[in-house]
């Protein structure tokens, strides 16, 4: 069959169209069905290449190329596929990341934003949202719910293009100074690198470093996608408040946050509702985070546009007077019989247990209240943050120990804070009866995994 070529974006935009409430199997000749469908179960879950490579030669009748440029070569247009899920009040999510092309080391230390490869390559995207229901589902039977023609630069908010930018500049960055190895999905806001390995032991050279890197792809991080899917696909209005009220829109979202927190550091939190205006007769136990927010926002609302959209996490703490800090900091409460079903990287399925995940990808933005020995309360600082690599390992180990006790119902034994200086497990729960069932049919006080107070400490002192 003759290859189709495409020159105009409405050649591509409509050939796609055609794919709308369809499944892929409508598309592939009946007596090509078995061969695909042996591919795939040779391929097992691991199928991912495999799909585009069909979407491609079925839906739009091109060959894959795997070359640096773009699918549709003379309409500067890349094809890449995604799947969602349905969500109660969202309607639709995304499953994953997206995902681009690979990161070349020792190409990209010589490039510049505006030539570079990856710019080249993906700034117009046509995305095709299909619908994923369960882990049995065949690709084939996958339904094509939107396509999405998307450019980088042009269709999404100045301030969102220009973080982008920031965030591959970041990357960049790390690679020239010999870091790749210590690069992780929460350096960055939206763009991230992805791992892109079967197993911890796949590793390739670094041009700036004799240590080894993980294979590394630039990706659109879930939460961003997520902001496209509701405004760009289904039309939702923002739902939160936006840091960038009154700042320039060419400043990337840690400039504003410094900007916005500079003025008040050193002073107590009574002098900074006092310069914001703000009387309560009361101060609620979230106090300090509404002071947060009012600075960030002008308003006590606990949603921020641009921290929803980068998945960054706000920690208010209060350190003693003597720097230290007396709380740790917890992830959500996980489900037991769900949690020895996870593997911390599960190699066929290529995803992190939901623990390695919130490390990995999550950023964490710190509001730093320190105690006077005249009895005030002053903001000392604000730091972003993200886990580092170095302590992935530490992390790991705490979170097999932690199945291993679950699996054998040792729930006494489960990780203490004085048997790491990085993480444990102790209950988080409303109290004593908020409790889940266990993998033996016993209910145990709901818990989670919680970083150390002296980790989090020596994070904040750096």
């Amino acid at each position: 069959m003759p290859e189709t070529i495409y020159r105009t974006e409405e050649e591509v935009v409509t050939a796609a169209n055609r794919a709308l409430h369809k499944t892929l199997k409508e598309f592939i000749p009946r007596e090509e069905l078995d061969e695909i469908e042996d591919k795939l179960a040779g391929y097992g879950t691991n199928r991912k290449g495999y799909l585009g490579d069909l979407i491609e030669r079925y839906v739009f009748g091109i060959a894959n190329n795997g070359r640096a440029e773009a699918d549709f070569k003379l309409a500067g247009i890349e094809l890449k596929s995604t799947p969602l899920r349905r969500h109660k009040t969202k309607r639709y999510v995304a499953k994953e990341r997206l995902v681009f092309s690979m990161i070349d080391y020792d190409k990209v230390i010589s490039e510049r934003w505006e030539t570079s490869s990856f710019l080249e390559k993906n700034r117009l995207l046509l995305i095709m949202f299909y619908l994923y229901l369960d882990k049995g589902q065949s690709v084939l039977d996958y339904e094509f719910e939107f396509v999405h023609l998307l450019d980088l630069l042009e269709d999404i908010s100045e301030q969102d293009a220009e973080q982008i930018r920031k965030d591959w500049q970041f990357i960049i960055d790390k690679i020239r100074r010999g870091d790749a190895h210590l690069l992780s999905e929460g350096d960055t806001f939206y763009l991230g690198a992805c791992t892109k390995a079967r197993n911890s032991r796949v590793v390739r050279d670094q041009p700036m470093s004799r240590t080894p890197a993980k294979p590394r792809a630039f990706s659109l991080k879930q939460a961003y996608l997520n902001h496209l899917i509701q405004r760009n696909l289904l039309g939702a209005r923002p739902d939160a408040e936006s840091i960038y009220r009154g700042e320039k829109h060419d400043m990337t979202i840690d400039e504003v946050v410094e900007d916005k927190f500079g003025p008040y550091i050193g002073k107590s939190d009574t002098e900074i509702m006092q310069i914001l205006g703000w009387r309560t007769d009361s101060r609620p136990k979230n106090f300090k985070r509404l002071l947060a927010n009012r600075i960030l926002t002008g308003t006590g609302s606990n949603k921020i546009e641009e921290f929803e959209k980068a998945d960054v996490t706000l920690r208010v703490v209060t350190l003693e007077t003597d720097g230290s800090l007396r709380e740790s900091i917890s992830f959500p409460a996980f489900d037991y019989k769900n949690l020895i079903t996870q593997l911390w990287y599960d190699q066929k399925e290529e995803i992190m247990s939901d623990f390695h995940a919130e490390l990995e990808m999550s950023r964490f933005l710190f509001v730093v209240f320190q105690k006077t020995a005249e009895g005030a309360v002053r903001l000392s600082k604000v730091k972003f943050w993200n886990f580092p690599a170095e302590d992935f390992p530490e992390a790991e180990r705490v979170f097999d120990l932690a199945l291993r006790c679950i699996e054998e119902g040792r729930y006494r034994d489960l990780p203490k804070i004085t048997g790491s200086p990085v993480a444990h497990v102790r209950p988080h729960a409303k109290d004593s009866s908020d409790t889940q069932e266990t993998p033996q049919g016993t209910q145990e006080i709901k818990r989670s995994f919680w970083l150390n107070a002296k980790y989090i400490e020596s994070v904040l002192k750096a």
